[in-house]
């Protein structure tokens, strides 16, 4: 049970930790260029083996 709570906490730490950086760069680049910059991310997670 420690080890699916500590999971639980990791992953919502990682999402606000993610949006906290969408939202930093929203703050300094154009919505089109944040959507091309996260698209270009998550191609190459995809491609990760």
């Amino acid at each position: 049970m420690v080890a699916a709570e500590t999971a639980a906490f990791l992953r919502r730490a990682s999402i606000t930790y993610l949006e906290c950086c969408v939202s930093l760069m929203m703050t300094h680049l154009q919505r089109e260029e944040v959507a091309s910059i996260l698209e270009q991310e998550a191609d190459m997670l995809r491609k990760l083996d």
